[in-house]
């Protein structure tokens, strides 16, 4: 029984953080812990299962879209060193002020992105260098390593206003990025014993199936239906979020 409700939980998640961006982490963790996994090892399976499907969903957004690999190499190795520091906070801070102060955050962008129809629609003139964006990783791969719901939300709206990308190819760019922030956070709460495969093997399997079907439907459905999923699940995340549910 608790194989099936693994696998079905850890799909749903993944079909809707997959055409949302909001993160399956906010799904599946308290239903991990209501299962009597600790948090370590909820933390390190929500890792592996976004190493294996965030290639997947980042294939079906940039199949044909022009990407700016320059920024995302930026990204991705400074956000290395953001989530080497943040498998250090989550075994030292304290996660639920944390949550609750990243929830504002989500309310606030969610309402930014509500106000302004426009943001992500086409390719628009970039604001910021690729340096200057590709420092702000650092905050992001902290977050990515430790909870990381709500960052595909972050690093999307990043992308879209400092650098002009459309939604789509911001949302596909921050899954290429974060498959080796998960890769990299994975291995290390593996290397400190904090890995079980009863949880890991049957969540990605469930996260893999999920994301491709999910992916494609973001896709096929184009900006209006993502954006409106954006809205919808990112302004439940900030909710939850930022009143400790």
């Amino acid at each position: 029984m608790q194989f099936l409700i693994v696998i079905s939980v850890a799909f749903l998640a993944s079909l809707l953080s997959s055409m949302s961006g909001a993160g399956a982490a906010m799904l599946t963790t308290p239903i991990w812990l209501s299962l009597g996994f600790p948090l370590p090892v909820v933390i390190a399976s929500n890792q592996l299962n976004g190493a294996a499907w965030t290639p997947i969903a980042a294939r079906n957004y940039l199949k044909g879209r022009t990407v700016d690999w320059a920024l995302i190499r930026i990204m991705i190795f400074v956000g290395l060193a953001g989530a080497y520091v943040g498998t250090t906070i989550v075994r030292i801070a304290d996660a639920h002020v944390l949550q609750r102060v990243i929830g504002v955050i989500i309310i606030a962008l969610v309402v930014a992105v509500a106000l302004n129809p426009a943001l992500g629609r086409l390719e628009g003139r970039p604001l910021l260098s690729r340096r200057l964006t590709g420092g702000l990783a650092f905050p992001l791969g902290v977050y990515e390593s430790f909870f990381g719901s709500g960052n595909g939300l972050f690093t999307s709206i990043l992308l879209s206003k400092t650098r002009g990308m459309p939604l789509l190819t911001a949302l596909g760019s921050y899954y290429v990025i974060a498959f080796f922030w998960n890769t990299f956070a994975v291995s290390v709460y593996s290397a400190t014993g904090h890995a079980d495969s009863s949880l890991m093997v049957p969540s990605t399997a469930g996260s893999v199936l999920g994301a491709y079907i999910g992916s494609r439907i973001g896709r096929r459905k184009g900006f209006d239906w993502v954006r409106g999923l954006f809205l919808t699940v990112g302004g439940a995340l900030g909710v939850k979020l930022a009143l400790g549910w």
